[in-house]
C-alpha cells in the first residue's frame, strides 16, 4: 500500500494527465487552526497565486480502508477540481496588495496560542490571556459579496507598510462598523423552537437555570473576538452581572453565564473540556479554560 506521500504524488501525476494542459496543478500543504495540517492539490493561477484546492487527507483514509479504489479517487478529485474551477468566485487578488483597498475588510479573530505556536511565528498577533489575536481579510467578489477569508501573514503587513497595532485598531473599528454585537439568551432561542413549552421546568418538574447567553458577531463568523471589545463587556456586565463567566464555545462564539460561586469553576472547566473533546471540531476549538470578567479591573481573566 502507498504511503501518503506516494499517494499524493501519484494522484497529482494522474490529474496532470487528465488536465492535459487545460490548467496547472501543484501540491499544496497548509497548516490550519490548532496545528491541523492538510495536503491537497491546488490549481495554479499566477506565480504566487493558487486557486481552488482539493484536500487529499480524507481520500487517503478511504484508500487505506478500501472504501474507494485509487482510480475512483483520481476521478473524483479531478471532478472536484474542475467543478471548483468553474465555480471559483470572481476575486481580484491585485486589490489585496494595497492597504487602502483592503483596510475596510480587515478583522480580528481569536485562536489558541499554545496550539498555534508554529503558525504564530509567521503572522502578526498579540497575546490575550491564553489566546492570540490574529488578523484576516474578508475576500469579496466584484458584487461585494463575501466569498471567503484570507489569513494575514507578516509578509502582507510588510507589503502594506503597516504595524500590528494598526491592524488591531482597524479590525476593532471594522467589527463595530459591521453592526452591534449579537448577544442572545438561550431562553429566547428555545422559546423560538418550543413556543408552548414551560422551559423553566426540567426533569421531574424541577426548576432549571436557563440564564445563559450566546455571544457572537453580527456576521456570526469568528465571533469569539467580541470578547476583545471593552464596551461590549461592560454592556454584558450591566445585563448579566459583574463577575460574569465566559466559556469558550468555539472560535465563532462564546457562552456567557451569570456570576458563579468559585466552587463551581472546576465543574465548568470540566464541562468545557467535555464539550470541546466531543462536540467541537479540532479546527474550531478555542480554549479549555474558564474566564471571568472583573468590572473593577475592566478585564477578563482565567479562573479555571
Amino acid at each position: 500500500m502507498m504511503s501518503f506521500e506516494e499517494f499524493t504524488e501519484n494522484v497529482l501525476k494522474e490529474i496532470r494527465v487528465k488536465a492535459d494542459g487545460a490548467f496547472r496543478v501543484k501540491k499544496h500543504a497548509v497548516t490550519k487552526n490548532n496545528n491541523v495540517k492538510l495536503t491537497g492539490i491546488a490549481v495554479v493561477k499566477e506565480e504566487a497565486d493558487i486557486g481552488p484546492c482539493v484536500y487529499l487527507d480524507e481520500f487517503y483514509r478511504e484508500y487505506e480502508s478500501d472504501g474507494m479504489r485509487f482510480d475512483e479517487i483520481v476521478d473524483e478529485v479531478y471532478q472536484l477540481i474542475v467543478k471548483n474551477e468553474e465555480e471559483a468566485p470572481d476575486f481580484d487578488i491585485s486589490g489585496f496588495r494595497k492597504w487602502e483597498a483592503v483596510r475596510g475588510n480587515v478583522y480580528a479573530k481569536l485562536i489558541n496560542a499554545e496550539q498555534n505556536m508554529e503558525l504564530l511565528e509567521k503572522i502578526p498577533y498579540r497575546n490575550f490571556m491564553d489566546l492570540a489575536v490574529v488578523y484576516y481579510a474578508v475576500a469579496r467578489d466584484h458584487a461585494q459579496k463575501d466569498i471567503g477569508t484570507i489569513l494575514i501573514y507578516t509578509g502582507h503587513m510588510e507589503m502594506w507598510g503597516q504595524e500590528e497595532e494598526k491592524l488591531y485598531q482597524t479590525a476593532m473599528m471594522n467589527m463595530r462598523t459591521d453592526g452591534e454585537v449579537d448577544l442572545v439568551s438561550i431562553e429566547n432561542i428555545i422559546r423560538r423552537v418550543l413556543p408552548n413549552e414551560d422551559i423553566s421546568l426540567g426533569l421531574g418538574g424541577h426548576r432549571r437555570d436557563i440564564s445563559m447567553y450566546i455571544l457572537t458577531s453580527s456576521r456570526k463568523c469568528f465571533g469569539a473576538a467580541e470578547i476583545l471589545d471593552k464596551k461590549t463587556l461592560r454592556m454584558i456586565a450591566d445585563e448579566v452581572g459583574d463577575g460574569f463567566i465566559v466559556l469558550p464555545s468555539s472560535v465563532h462564539e462564546t457562552i456567557i453565564l451569570p456570576p458563579k460561586d468559585e466552587k463551581e469553576y472546576g465543574m465548568l472547566k470540566g464541562m468545557v473540556r467535555e464539550v470541546n473533546d466531543t462536540q467541537v471540531d479540532i479546527e474550531e476549538r478555542l480554549s479549555y479554560h474558564v474566564y471571568m470578567y472583573s468590572r473593577d479591573e475592566e478585564v477578563l481573566k482565567i479562573v479555571a
